[in-house]
């Protein structure tokens, strides 16, 4: 459940984050920046889907070779909701946007949710300047070794990730960001990593604290995504 990727020596690398099913913003974005798909790379923090009508390209993108992503809340619920057949979890994802896949046969909503199920819940990166960052969609705890992150996830049973507090926590928790003052003196620097990168939570603007980043600038809000070269962010 944690996937671990080495230096891009030829070309750039950058995250984006929450992408909700607007595509297209993100290829605007991408040509405004000169991405090239022969040399770069771009890794996605999860959310491909819902809240936009072009959540059905989420498997285009992962057939990229230059595109990689990690599980989002969004797609822990397309995955309950297809692999459990659950109606429970059906309603949840219907009110928060899943209405897209409606049109859908069950047999592509399978393909979907085994494409999903694929993803890890986070990725190690290393960096051309020879740092290394994590992404992750929502929170690690306030006090955190990247380490243990990574033993857990090496040992975690997939189908039990939103059983455990904390890999739940990585895909659902939505608090740090908002900055609240008596967590700000809580929330200490992710140890045995450079910097961790984190969508999920609608910020305005780039909200870093300590070596955590959240950088979810509300796609199907604004109309904007939230991407970010990391070696020139931590520069």
């Amino acid at each position: 459940m944690i996937a671990k990727f080495n230096k891009n020596l030829v070309g750039s690398d950058y995250i984006c984050s929450d992408i909700h099913g607007h595509f297209s913003i993100l290829q605007l974005q991408l040509d405004a920046i000169g991405f090239d798909e022969e040399k770069d790379r771009l890794f996605s923090l999860g959310d491909l889907i819902d809240r936009g009508n072009e959540s059905d390209q989420a498997l285009l993108w992962l057939d990229k070779p230059w595109f990689y992503a990690i599980q989002g809340n969004h797609e822990r619920m397309l995955i309950h909701s297809v692999a459990e057949n659950s109606d429970e979890w059906s309603e949840r994802w219907l009110r928060c946007g899943g209405a897209w896949a409606k049109e859908l046969s069950n047999e592509q909503l399978n393909v979907f949710c085994q494409r999903f199920r694929e993803l890890p819940v986070a990725i190690e990166l290393s960096l051309s300047s020879n740092k290394k960052i994590g992404l992750v969609h929502a929170e690690l705890p306030f006090r955190c070794d990247w380490h243990d992150v990574v033993k857990l996830l090496n040992t975690v049973n997939p189908s039990e990730l939103d059983d455990i507090l904390e890999t739940k926590r990585m895909m659902w928790r939505k608090r740090q960001s908002l900055r609240m003052e008596e967590d700000i003196k809580e929330i200490k620097d992710v140890t045995n990593i450079n910097h961790v990168f984190h969508g999920h939570a609608i910020v305005s603007q780039y909200v870093t604290i300590g070596n955590r980043t959240f950088m979810d600038l509300g796609s199907y809000q604004t109309g904007k995504i939230g991407l970010i070269e990391p070696n020139v962010f931590l520069n």
